[in-house]
């Protein structure tokens, strides 16, 4: 592993200074002026509570060697014609499409300069094929926390991407994760979030199209998969913002590419200035920490959420609220950990059964009985105290209003989500 670097700070404008160039390249005082920087969304920390740092680059003037491949699905063309074109500005690595660069095949106007954690003949489809080449695998993982911080400088015929594929140890293995994927056609403020089954019969293919509040191309924000065996979250800026309910389950390559007449990011300007960027602060990938229970099984608790000072409290017909504390029954919930990992939440009150999420109005009840994921929920460590996360699919947090109503939101981690758990036996 890279041990990571302290980062020098950044400037407020990007200079228009010299790249050093692998590969010798040529370089290339005339680059695309970068936009002004207006609202940058800060680097997040090195660490990331609750997980642990697995590998990592954080593009300070060199690639690691020992994590990325400069050539582009080599065994689909000329070795010459896959090479990435890069260099390094401000601490960051700059992807670039240059005037003199070769197109991707001898036969079509594409070019490409991308850097990925490994390679084999015939990686990604078979839609071509010119020479075999060894297979290198420098860095696949399954499972995991996946994290950019890049910005790129997009026009019309022009696409850039933060992606994955399965690293094909069988034909099976080939499904992509599009975790970013930013064309110049859609404007400078949405991107693609895909998910791509090609040969992998236990996938559907989902494409969905991600509006953001922000210029793309002339700001820093951070783009992040959460990989879990169920799904595939997506982060802007530690925001989620969109999930699949799939899986790939194996390993994967990651690639970080910018791309030129693809034939389906529109009709390139010949009057649009090269080089075109695709810039990135850093990559970042994380493993999940191990974990201890964080509650005992059969033990009963008080649950307090942190930000009112308030109690989970049972009512007649299934209500639930966040009421005051008191000596009452109603407010003893007992734990249970399920075969799955997750806990359902049992009110100590007779008849009163589990803590349930409903689908109308994000409401929390407590149920008659039923086990299913609409009362399965998921404890995570926070800052205070604990989430409860539900099992049910794109419902997350359980949260309470000012008011003391109990919902569920989907993906928020405000002190209105976090919860403290007094064991009473």
């Amino acid at each position: 592993m890279k041990m990571p670097t302290t980062r020098k700070p950044r400037l407020a404008l990007l200079s228009a200074g010299l790249l050093v160039f692998a590969s010798a390249l040529t370089v290339n005082n005339a680059a695309a002026e970068p936009a002004a920087v207006t609202a940058d969304f800060p680097a997040n920390p090195l660490q990331k509570p609750g997980w642990i740092l697995d590998r990592n680059d954080e593009f300070n003037g060199s690639l690691d060697s020992n994590l990325w491949i400069t050539n582009y699905l080599e065994s689909r063309t000329q070795e010459h014609r896959s090479r990435a074109r890069y260099g390094f500005r401000d601490n960051a690595l700059v992807l670039r499409i240059d005037d003199d660069q070769p197109t991707y095949y001898s036969d079509d106007p594409m070019k490409v300069s991308s850097i990925q954690t490994g390679q084999r003949t015939n990686l990604h489809k078979d839609n071509s094929f010119d020479h075999s080449i060894p297979t290198v695998m420098k860095y696949t993982s399954q499972y995991g926390y996946y994290e950019i911080r890049a910005k790129s400088s997009v026009k019309n015929g022009i696409h850039t991407a933060f992606w994955l594929t399965g690293k094909q140890d069988n034909w099976s293995q080939r499904g992509e994760v599009d975790i970013m994927e930013h064309a110049g056609n859609h404007g400078r403020s949405r991107f693609n979030y895909n998910l791509y089954s090609w040969s992998d019969p236990n996938l559907t293919t989902s494409q969905r199209s991600i509006p953001v509040g922000f210029d793309m191309t002339t700001e820093w924000h951070t783009y992040a998969l959460e990989w879990t065996p169920t799904q595939l979250k997506l982060y802007v800026d530690n925001v989620l913002k969109d999930t699949i309910n799939q899986s790939l389950n194996y390993p994967a390559v990651f690639y970080l590419g910018i791309y030129e007449n693809a034939g389906w990011s529109g009709t390139l300007d010949p009057n649009d200035r090269r080089p075109k960027e695709f810039v990135v602060d850093y990559f970042r990938a994380y493993q999940k920490a191990p974990t201890t229970d964080p509650l005992v099984s059969g033990a009963t608790y008080k649950i307090k959420n942190v930000a009112t000072g308030r109690y989970l409290d049972s009512d007649g017909n299934g209500v639930v609220t966040a009421t005051a504390g008191s000596a009452y029954d109603d407010q003893d919930w007992v734990a249970t950990k399920h075969s799955s990992g997750a806990w359902t939440l049992k009110n100590a009150r007779t008849g009163r059964y589990y803590l349930d999420s409903e689908g109308t109005n994000n409401a929390v009840i407590w149920n008659t009985g039923d086990v299913i994921p609409d009362s399965l929920w998921t404890v995570e460590s926070a800052t205070g105290g604990f989430r409860l996360e539900n099992a049910h699919t794109s419902r997350n947090y359980l949260y309470a209003t000012s008011g003391g109503a109990l919902r569920w939101n989907t993906g928020a981690t405000d002190s209105s989500t976090v919860w403290a758990f007094e064991r009473k036996s």
